[in-house]
């Protein structure tokens, strides 16, 4: 696929719009597993407080006692990660887990009320930063009211990582996902754009003759350009017949007054007036040649925008050659055709027999002995026609074929016959090239729409 297919635009468009929602989708579920993690780990350290608040008590020393342990083996391995601390505000006495070691924790000197609940993030006792949750409790001891800060804190580490395998599992989850989301998209834009598919076999059946309008049952969001092409092929047959009608009135009305002018240079020349006679002669015939050309070019452009035919080169190549071999020069030649009979044209019989007829007897003309007709491999249907005659000079080449053009005076002719071999193959499709056959001679290649198992395969 190109940059410009549609398919590929498509495709490119749901791959980023994929990828985006994608990415976004991954940020936003790990950001609400990470504040789920924070939310459970909060209520974990808030049970530990809680715990802890039910069994500590101040002695008659002012001294701290946790009269129950607390389950959790963490608590008890230095520096594991999981610590607790209780401290009275008053008197500065502090008891903490056996896990803090010898370190204790900083609190921040904010106002808390009994009961609330703070949560905080501070420095643990080995660099780490520690995920806190506080809580203030009132003791009553005598007649004095004690504060007790009660803290339970965990390495915010474990929220990290707990964040990152999250992230990697949803990660390799998403991509699967993105995976198959961009497979089901390929295969809507692949539904999407199958009506256009009948669309464009629908155009080649009309360029090829075998329709006339395009016919198909598509989506109601293409038919009105359907209807459009439509509504333009009609234009345009209407068009080509109504030039054809014109060319074929101006033709009719030329050809009467070409008639009298002809019968006028009869006249003429049996009173001889033989020089008059023939400038009149001569006129009269190139006028009405013109004519005749032009009435055929209006039937090409025509037959070429309906005919849909299968015809048979070697066929055509030997039925002009028997009617060339009647003439007194053809007689003389020998002629070699190395064509088999598969090799066929869309190209209708009529004007394939013009076409080969024209070049054959070109080359009958300048030939000495030996015409060649063979095929050469190539793209489509390629046919050389080669004579052993003097040939052409290679800056003479680029004249062959131009309309009137006669590269010798001498040789009787129009000068119209390899251009109109060149309007035929531009109706078709086709293509003429001229080469130099060595060691003398001229080489004609003529390049034609092939038929291949009832398809037509176009040159390139």
């Amino acid at each position: 696929m190109s940059g410009k297919s549609l398919r590929l635009r498509l495709l490119v468009a749901a791959a980023i719009s994929l990828i985006l929602a994608v990415l976004l989708a991954g940020v936003a579920l790990v950001g609400v597993f990470e504040r789920y993690v924070v939310r459970r780990i909060g209520a974990e350290l808030d049970t530990y407080v809680r715990q802890l608040a039910a069994n500590v008590s101040l002695s008659a020393d002012g001294s701290l006692q946790i009269s129950r342990q607390l389950a959790d083996p963490r608590f008890d391995i230095p520096l594991s990660g999981l610590y607790w601390q209780v401290s009275d505000d008053a008197t500065g006495a502090k008891s903490r887990s056996r896990s803090l070691w010898d370190h204790v924790i900083e609190l921040p000197e904010d106002p808390l009320k009994p009961g609330a609940v703070h949560r905080h993030d501070l420095p643990g006792p080995n660099g780490e930063m520690l995920f806190v949750s506080e809580r203030g409790v009132i003791f009553t001891v005598g007649e004095e009211r004690r504060l007790l800060r009660i803290i339970a804190g965990i390495d915010r580490n474990e929220i990290v990582e707990a964040r990152s395998e999250f992230a990697g599992d949803v990660a390799q989850s998403l991509a699967i996902l993105a995976a198959v989301l961009l497979a089901a998209a390929w295969g809507q834009i692949a539904i999407g754009l199958k009506p256009l598919e009948a669309v464009r076999r629908s155009v080649n059946a009309v360029r090829s003759g075998e329709q006339k309008t395009i016919r198909v049952d598509g989506p109601e969001e293409i038919m009105p350009l359907v209807a459009e092409v439509n509504s333009l092929l009609e234009a345009k047959a209407k068009t080509i017949e109504a030039a054809k009608a014109r060319a074929s009135n101006l033709a009719h009305a030329l050809k009467t007054p070409l008639t009298v002018l002809a019968t006028d240079a009869e006249r003429l020349a049996r009173k001889g007036e033989t020089e008059i006679a023939s400038e009149l002669h001569d006129l009269a015939f190139g006028m009405r040649r013109h004519i005749d050309r032009e009435l055929s070019r209006v039937r090409l452009q025509s037959a070429a925008a309906t005919a849909k035919q299968s015809t048979g080169v070697r066929d055509i190549i030997e039925g002009v050659i028997r009617t060339l071999s009647r003439s007194p020069k053809g007689a003389t030649v020998s002629w070699r055709i190395e064509i088999t009979s598969d090799a066929r044209t869309s190209v209708p019989e009529e004007d394939a027999t013009e076409l080969f007829g024209v070049l054959l007897d070109n080359a009958v003309k300048w030939s000495r002995s030996e015409i060649r007709v063979a095929r050469e491999g190539g793209n489509g249907l390629c046919i050389i026609i080669e004579d052993d005659g003097p040939g052409v000079s290679a800056d003479q080449l680029v004249r062959l074929g131009q309309r009137g053009i006669r590269l010798d005076e001498t040789t009787e002719g129009s000068g119209l016959g390899l251009a109109i071999a060149a309007d035929i193959l531009e109706a078709y499709g086709g293509e003429i090239r001229f080469r130099m056959r060595q060691p003398h001679g001229l080489q004609v290649v003529v390049t034609l729409p092939a038929v291949h198992g009832g398809k037509l395969s176009a040159p390139k």
